[in-house]
Parts: structure tokens; sequence; C-alpha cells
């Protein structure tokens, strides 16, 4: 299985009296994501489904995702809430085995952490916010096994390093 996990797009500050949940994504944070998406797409990013955070700045990151990828399928988890261990996202990834490609919409650091996971590698990722990480996973009942495929960041889906 081909897992590609996206941390949300630049969102607005944190404000005195907004609910962190509801931050938006900012307009730059937006261009980003598309950039990134289309670089995605070119290189065969495909993923039959898109599971995704409840936090509206990783809604609005999935429904980029969902429109420049032409994915159909896009579900609300809480398990993609950035305090979730990576154990229990993998049994939520498990459910979907008989899919050939999903995409993880999320937050960090349990991004990262389950990047690690996946890849059974006590190693830390600094993904950045828009930035696309492509694993392929062996489809198994027992515990992860991935390999590193690719990294998409903003900056390189500019031509900029």
């Amino acid at each position: 299985m081909n897992i590609n996990i996206l941390r949300h797009g630049t969102a607005e500050d944190r404000a005195p009296g907004k609910s962190d949940a509801e931050r938006h994504l900012v307009k730059e944070g937006k261009r980003e994501l598309r950039a990134v998406l289309r670089l995605a797409r070119k290189s065969g990013v495909e993923p039959a489904m898109i599971l995704t955070s409840p936090l509206r700045r990783a809604l609005e990151t999935a429904e980029i995702a969902k429109e420049e990828l032409q994915c159909h399928q896009v579900e609300q988890t809480k398990v993609l809430l950035p305090d979730v261990a990576p154990p229990q996202l993998w049994k939520e990834i498990r459910k979907h085995h008989g899919l050939k490609e999903i995409m993880l919409v999320g937050h960090e650091p349990q991004l990262s952490r389950v990047a690690a996971f996946l890849l059974e590698a006590p190693l830390m990722i600094d993904l950045k916010k828009g930035a696309l990480l492509r694993l392929t996973v062996q489809d198994s009942d027992g515990p992860p096994r991935g390999v590193l495929k690719a990294l998409l960041t903003p900056k390189m889906a500019r031509g900029k390093s």
C-alpha cells in the first residue's frame, strides 16, 4: 500500500479567543499546497481515499488534495488528531488494507511519529507545513514494513532549494 502523509498547509496564527480547531489556511498556505499536490500528481500520486483530521486547517488541506488529485473519497477521523499514538492510526489504516493508495492529512508532531513508526526507524523528520511524504508499506497483518519513496516540500514544488 502506498501511504501519502500530507501535513496541513500554513494556517492562521493562534489568537486569543479563537479556537485552535477552527484556524483556517492562509492564502499562501493554499498556494503552496496546490504546488506540492500538482507535483505529486505528476509523479504518480493517486490516492483512492483521503483520511483527514477533523481540525479546520486539515479539512481545508484535504479538500485541496481532493481537487488536485481527483480523489472522490474523503473521511474525517479522530485518529489523525495531533496527540493520537501511531499504533492507533495504524489500526485505522489497516481497515483500508484493500486500497492500493491512501493519503493521511494531519498535524505535527504526530505525522513525523507515524512516518517513523511505519518505517520502523527511530528517526526525526522535519515535515514542513504543506509537505508530502510518500511511503510504501507492506500490506500484512503484522507490524508495518515501510519504505520511504519521496518527500516533496513547498520549496521543491516552487523550484527552490
